[in-house]
Order: structure tokens, then sequence, then C-alpha cells
């Protein structure tokens, strides 16, 4: 009871009060303040520990410095209650510097159903920061202002306007406990540096030996000894400029061993040799009329798309904003709904990985007259995908939470359903396992889940269209109309909205879970993924013809393609409570803006391939795509992270600015690759040359 005494009381109280546009709870309660002279709390006061009594009394009771730090660092009543500034942080820094004490938060619910009714929602949710002396556990901190609302009879046992959640979070150092997680993951980092820079120095040297060796060798006039060390002279040098000697020339019994042994650790090395993979992601292709240049601009962007999604919306997930009110304005705003609808992004790599797994594959089975090895297929697909994502998730639980300081970083550290569903992401069932989307381990990782399911069915489809193109038509059209009517029919039994992110100015706890019923789902995910397999095929067929267009098809081409790029992205464009779409509007939307949204990249792709594109194919084959391509699904995994450590640090609310979204847009993608270009140097590209060693080739 003594800590809202201390500050926050009087802001509680005038907070309601002015909700209620009335100064009766104020005078009702000034003789209590008024009359308050002796220590708050006894020992016996409620489930407060003596530690914390104690502690509390003394920052009652002494006016020393440190106290009034202390007593200044509280939350207060913040300027925009009436327009969602419910976040009371105090000084995080000004606490966290007190020897004795250390930060904590916790959210109040007040119940404003019956109060004001300019307030956004029934229940607000305050989170106020509280500068508690170190002794006081979260837990006393909770039980220490439950008993105060219950004795200013604002809570359960009075008029029930405020309770307290059990969620309160003490910010310590370090956030989280040092344990064997981090530990492990230190090691892990160490191995992978070392095996970086011993691999770099191994290549230098080696370049280096045989460089001096055969100018010594021209200059004598005798080469053909560096040749004879290997069957074919052209294989006597790797890639990176260094002789291989063959297995089968090494020594007798256990110095054959050694030596073999001895080879294979410095294969490995070189594998993991920084500077060669960074030559392979600087690496600018030469040009081939079978590849597809506009790709690696389409998968760039995307990825730019979703991380513009994500830096508008995660701050609104972790809650604090300053001025909620004013973003849920932009919602309404024309230019916004490319942000509301970042969503489609997800679909764009969807529409590429069918387009990629049905062109390449068709070309592989043209190349080996029908035959491939269908468990390297999905061998190669595995290891490709899978270490870096667990990778990552070991960097979300053991390294991510340290990068952490800030009001919010102990509640933002918390990774309670990591340790009981990682496993989900083993065996990509993440978006159908745990049940709730908020209890997955990463939860964007869906993404990938929904990938692996269509990668798996995938063979069907593609060895249908070589062997027989309209069984596999008839398989994709078959698709397609199952999904067209399993997302229409839930959309219509549930009344979903139009979008996930539709009528978002009107939130409410009672609404269905679109993320579950819907968006996460691959049998409402898959029609873009199918819209590129036809396209693949189409490329496959086409790729030793030449397309001809006349002038008039391909101006109303480009029309249609555009006018389905702008309904899908701007349709929903005024859709709100007050003039909502409409129960039938909402499932044609859901059903088929997904499909049309293939439509249409289908159509700039065919137009880049074909150069009818122009300026749009130029800017699409840039050649400053094509590392960043590689790069996108690091980036993808990774810069949710990013984002969360940048969120983890504010200080303050968060202030909502378009102007300044821009700025932490920019900056959340340059560290975002940045952080890409780490792991995938360091794990990825490494593994993709370990593959080499043990998988033919398709």
């Amino acid at each position: 009871m003594f800590l809202l005494r201390l500050s926050g009381t009087l802001s509680l109280v005038v907070a309601i009060s002015t909700l209620a546009c009335g100064q009766h709870i104020v005078d009702l309660y000034r003789p209590l303040y008024e009359s308050q002279r002796g220590p708050l709390l006894e020992p016996e006061s409620g489930n407060v520990s003596q530690a914390c009594v104690n502690g509390f009394n003394y920052l009652l009771f002494n006016k020393t410095k440190t106290v009034l730090s202390a007593l200044d660092a509280f939350g207060k009543l913040e300027p925009g209650f009436l327009v969602g500034n419910w976040a009371w942080l105090g000084h995080f820094t000004e606490c966290s510097n007190l020897k004795d004490y250390h930060y904590c938060l916790l959210t109040l619910e007040v119940d404003a159903s019956s109060l004001n009714k300019s307030v956004l929602l029934e229940d607000i949710p305050i989170q106020w920061g509280v500068c508690a002396p170190n002794d006081c556990t979260k837990d006393d901190v909770h039980n220490s202002v439950y008993t105060l609302l219950d004795f200013l009879h604002l809570g359960s046992n009075g008029l029930n306007l405020v309770n307290v959640s059990a969620a309160v979070t003490c910010v310590d150092k370090p956030v989280v406990p040092y344990g064997a997680g981090f530990i492990a993951c230190m090691v892990l980092c160490a191995i992978l540096g070392i095996l970086m820079i011993g691999g770099s120095i191994i290549d230098v040297v080696e370049t280096w030996s045989h460089e001096n060796e055969l100018t010594l060798s021209v200059q004598s006039g005798d080469i053909e000894p560096l040749l004879a060390n290997s069957e074919d002279g052209h294989q006597a040098v790797n890639g990176g400029g260094h002789r291989i000697q063959p297995l089968h020339q090494m020594q007798t019994g256990w110095r054959r061993f050694l030596s073999q042994v001895l080879y294979g650790v410095r294969l490995v090395f070189l594998d993991f040799a920084l500077n060669r993979n960074l030559g392979k992601l600087m690496k600018i292709g030469k040009a081939n009329e079978r590849n597809i240049d506009c790709l690696n601009g389409i998968r760039v962007l995307s990825m730019f798309w979703v991380i513009l999604g994500h830096i508008f919306f995660f701050p609104v997930t972790y809650g604090g904003l300053f001025n909620i009110a004013d973003a849920m304005l932009w919602t309404k705003n024309f230019a916004f709904q490319v942000v509301l609808n970042a969503y489609f992004s997800v679909d764009s790599f969807f529409f590429l990985s069918g387009l990629l797994v049905c062109y390449i594959t068709l070309l592989k089975l043209d190349k080996r007259h029908g035959k491939l090895p269908w468990h390297w297929f999905y061998l190669h697909r595995y290891i490709r995908l899978t270490p870096v994502m667990l990778t990552t998730i070991l960097i979300w639980m053991y390294i991510a939470p340290y990068t952490l300081w800030g009001p919010k970083a102990a509640l933002m550290a918390k990774r309670p359903f990591c340790p009981q569903y990682w496993w989900a992401n083993v065996f990509y069932i993440q978006n159908f396992y745990p049940a709730h989307f908020g209890q997955s381990c990463i939860a964007w990782t869906w993404y990938l889940a929904n990938d692996m399911q269509f990668f798996l069915i995938s063979p069907l489809i593609i060895f249908a269209l070589y062997r027989a193109p309209l069984v596999g038509f008839g398989l994709i059209g078959s698709l397609l109309a199952m999904s067209f009517s399993v997302t229409g029919f839930i959309t219509a039994k549930y009344n979903l909205p139009a979008s996930p992110t539709a009528n978002i100015e009107t939130p409410s706890a009672d609404a269905p879970d679109v993320g579950n019923l819907l968006y996460q789902k691959p049998y409402v995910r898959i029609p873009p993924y199918l819209v590129g397999m036809v396209l693949g095929y189409a490329l496959y067929r086409l790729k030793d013809r030449q397309f001809t267009i006349n002038r008039a098809l391909l101006a109303l081409g480009w029309f249609v393609a555009t006018a389905i790029a702008l309904l899908t992205l701007f349709g929903l464009y005024g859709n709100s409570d007050s003039h909502p779409l409409g129960k039938a509007g909402n499932v044609v939307y859901e059903m088929f803006s997904r499909f049309a949204w293939g439509v249409f990249l289908a159509w700039v792709v065919v137009a880049c391939k074909f150069g009818k594109a122009g300026w749009v194919n130029n800017f699409l084959s840039w050649n400053l795509w094509t590392p960043l391509s590689r790069l996108t699904y690091t980036a993808y995994l990774l810069h949710p992270i990013v984002i969360t450590t940048f969120i983890g640090n504010f200080g303050l609310p968060y202030y909502c600015s378009q102007v300044l979204q821009v700025f932490y847009f920019f900056g959340a993608v340059l560290l975002s690759f940045g952080c890409a270009a780490i792991l995938s140097l360091a794990m990825e590209f490494p593994l993709v040359n370990m593959e080499k060693h043990f998988m033919p080739r398709m």
C-alpha cells in the first residue's frame, strides 16, 4: 500500500478522476493521505516479506539522496491518458544505477467500462514502473499493490475498478541468470569463429605456397610435376587454387588413416573459411538465358516489406505506446495500406519457392532422363534449412535476452514455451502445434513450416507435370479448389475479417483467433505456391523458345496485373466498423486475395524474363540484389530478434511517428542483413560446402 502512496496512487486516482469527470474520488481519499504518519506496512501486513517491509519503510521515512532518487524514478501519471498513453514507466536507468534498488514493472488493469467513454478500451492496462528495494521480490511488489488497492476500496473488496496483473517483472543484472545454455552458445560461437579464421589462414597459406611453387616451376620450365599429383590435371587444383592429393596415393596402415583424418579436418576448415564464403556471398554470376535474374529483386524487396510490417507491428504487440491513438489513425490512411497488408510479402516468398522448385527440378529431370534421387532431394532441403533455424532458436533463447536493458527487459526476455515446444520446429509442424500461435518458440517460423509442407508434396505435382501435364494441372486445380473452399468456409463460419489487420482500430478479446484459424495454415497459404509451380512449368517449356507478344496484349497484361495488385493491396481501404465490407466480401477477399497476388507476380516475372518489362526488369535484376538475395533466409530468421532488441532497450514509452518509423525501418534492415551475413558466413554457407562432400550432384 505504500507503493502507490509514494507516487502512483495519486497518479492513479487523478487518472480515474479524469475519466469520471469529477473530483469526488480525490476528495474521498485525501483525508487518508493526510492522516498517514507512521509506517505503512507492519510485519504482518499481507504476504510481503519482512525484508521488503523494512526496505520500503526505510524508503518512506528517510531523506537521503539515494531515497530521493528512488522516489524520483517511480512511474507517474503521463499526459495523454485519454488517448492511450498508459505507460507510466518512470526512469529506468535512474533506478537501475542505485545500489540497493531494482526496477520492477507491473500492470494495473483499470475497468473503464462505466467511466468516460472517450477512452479507447473498456479495460485499460496501465504499465507502472516501480523502483523497489532489492529485498523485494516481484511477488512482494504484487502483493503490496494488491493490498493497497483493497485499502483504497479500488480493488475486489471495494469499487472493483483496478486489478493487479500477476505478470510483475523485475529487472536485475543480468536480466536472465547465466546458465548452461548461454555457456554452450558461447562455446559454439567460439568454435565457429576458430573454424572461420583457421580456415581463412589455411586457405591463404596454401594459396601463397602454391603460387610460389608454381612460379618456381614456371621459371625452371618444369611445370609437369605440379600436374602429376592428380589423375586429371584440371582437378589438381581445387576451387580455391590448392592442390588436392587423391586419397588412394596416401600411405598405408595407420599413417593412411591419420592422413585421411587430417585431410578431412583440412576440408572442414576450408569449408568454414571466411574469405572463401565471403567471395561466394559477393559473387555476381554471369548472365545465363535460363537464369531468372528479376527473382533476386523480388526476394529482397519482399524481405524489406516483411521488416517494414514488423517494425510497425512489434511495438504495438509489446505495448507501452505514448500515442497509440495517433497510430490507429494511420490505419485510415490510403498509403498505409501497404504496411497493413505486408503479410502479402510472405505470399511472395511462397510464390518464389513454388516457381523455383518446379522450374529447377524439371530441368534436372530433363537432364537425368526423368530420374532423380528423391531422398537426396528431401535431405538437401532439410540440411539447408534446419541447422540455421535451430541456431536461431539458440540465439533467441540464450543470447538475445542479454541484449535487452530497459523497463520491459525482464518481460521480453521470458521464453516460457521454448523448452516445451522447440522440437516442433525440428519436424516443421509449428504451424499446427502448439495450438496457439503465441506459444511457439520462434513464432515467425510458421512460414518455414508451410514452405516445408509444400515442398513435401511438390514432387508429386512436378513428376506429374513432367510425365503427364494434364494430371499435374489436375492436381494443382484440385488443391486450389480445396484451398478456396476451406478458406471460405472457415471465414464464413467464424465471421472472420477480410485480413489479419482488418478493423484493427477496435480490438476485442472475444474476437476469433485469425492467426490460428487462417493465417498460418498451409491449406490457406498454398495458392501462391501453386501459381509459382504453374509458372515454373511454363518457363520450363519455354526455356529454348522465343516469347513474343504484340504491344496491345502487353499493355493489357500490365493493366490487368496492375489492377490486380492495387485491388489486393488497397481493396480494403475504408473497411471499418462504420463501413464494413460485409460477410460475403470478407469471404471473397480471403479466398482469392493470395491467389491474385501470385498471379500479379507471375506476370511480372514473365515480362521480366522475356524482356517486356523495361525499367522494372532493370531494377529487379540489379546486381546489388544478388548478394542480398543470398541473405534473405537468415535475415528472415534474425530480423525479429533485431527488432525486439531495439524495442527492449527503450527506456520511455514508444512514440509513434511515421518519420521516425522510416529511420527505424532502415536501421532494422541494415542490422538484420548485417547479422544475417554473419550467420550465413558462419553456418549456412559452410554447411552447403560440407554437404557437397557426400551428396551427389543432382
